[in-house]
């Protein structure tokens, strides 16, 4: 499942309002920083106090998981180049089949990039999972479990918060706010 969405930083807030006060989602970074490992999240304040939820060039990104998922994140060291890291020999990246991707786009250039929602599918990860046995089995995941988590949070995006679409992409208040302050919307 995916689902594309536009969303300005108040939208993005009530986003991980519901993700934190209605659901039993675990917030993981997607990738750390340089040198550093991976956050969880428990609260909407640690991740608008870390992140620039605005204007983000590269946008924010996060992996949700609960336990009812059944199978269970890893964090992966990578090793990176030095030389183009500023000095920097590591940092890492969470992990697992049926994580659920949270990507916030952000403002750059005077345009307001997509938001995203989605995860790999039980027949995707199995077309792989002789490829990468890193991540364990495909089996050991809750595949209906992860289909009913990703549909609720799009339910609450597309039905609840977005207030007009542009083809099957939501546009919630605050980014059709923005169109009117000449923000286009990619």
């Amino acid at each position: 499942m995916t689902y594309d969405f536009f969303a300005d930083k108040a939208d993005k807030l009530k986003i991980l309002e519901f993700i934190f006060n209605e659901t039993d989602l675990h917030v993981y970074d997607l990738g750390s920083p340089y040198g550093q490992e991976i956050c969880q999240y428990k609260t909407v304040d640690e991740i608008s106090l870390k992140f620039d939820l605005e204007i983000d060039e590269f946008g924010t990104t996060f992996q949700l998981w609960t336990l009812r998922h059944k199978g269970k994140p890893f964090f992966r060291k990578v090793d990176i180049d030095p030389k183009r890291c500023n000095g920097h020999t590591f940092r890492y990246a969470t992990e697992g089949w049926g994580l659920i991707q949270l990507y916030f786009g952000g403002i750059k250039n005077n345009e307001l990039k997509r938001s995203h929602i989605g995860h790999i599918n039980e027949k995707g990860a199995l077309k792989w999972e002789d490829t990468n046995n890193v991540k364990g089995l495909v089996s050991s995941w809750d595949w209906l479990e992860i289909q009913a988590t990703s549909r609720k949070l799009k339910y609450q995006i597309h039905n609840k918060l977005a207030i007009r679409k542009i083809g099957s992409f939501g546009v919630l208040s605050g980014a059709d706010k923005l169109v009117t302050q000449g923000i286009k919307l990619r």
